[in-house]
């Protein structure tokens, strides 16, 4: 969770601790992820970033919920009932070209394990469950496994049509 102190700065400055988490995190899993790079980067001391976080692991959550709020804008909520293979497919383009790609594929590489940032709703029916849990297993596994990331919606497809789940 951010501290409290972190939310009252302008947004500029929370924009570059952004970024320079978002860069760290690129490059490095959160297990060899330091401080000292961040809060360089950053142009902000060593102890302020334990002012506005309360350790690595919590500036991981935070960058990677921004980060996927970043990658679901434009793909999340209806369409993802109305199609989701193409919600899946969607989401999958938009990680591979956007300017996170890096910081996404780590997260579902090295980083997945190791912190919660938050698990998908719970569906209102036993369908919408099976259907949500299928889309966020086939977009962890293609981003860990790029190279498999056709086979893997294949068997999405396959698996929502034998759900009866329609394309649109």
């Amino acid at each position: 969770m951010v501290l409290s102190t972190f939310e009252h700065l302008d947004e500029n400055k929370q924009q570059r601790i952004l970024a320079a988490l978002v860069t760290e995190f690129s490059k490095y899993p959160l297990a060899q992820a330091q401080v000292a790079r961040i809060v360089k980067q950053a142009d902000i001391a060593r102890g302020a970033f334990y002012k506005y976080f309360s350790d690595l692991k919590d500036a991981y959550q935070y960058a990677f919920k921004e980060v996927i709020g970043r990658l679901h804008t434009g793909i999340a909520g209806p369409e993802m009932r109305r199609d989701p293979y193409a919600a899946t497919v969607a989401f999958l383009q938009e990680a591979d070209e956007s300017q996170d790609r890096d910081f996404i594929r780590l997260h579902f590489t090295k980083n997945s394990g190791m912190v919660t940032v938050g698990e998908p709703p719970i569906a209102a029916n036993a369908m919408e469950w099976a259907v949500t849990t299928l889309c966020h297993s086939a977009i962890s596994q293609a981003l860990a496994n790029p190279e498999q990331a056709d086979l893997i919606l294949k068997n999405l497809k396959a698996a929502l049509l034998q759900l009866h789940v329609k394309e649109s």
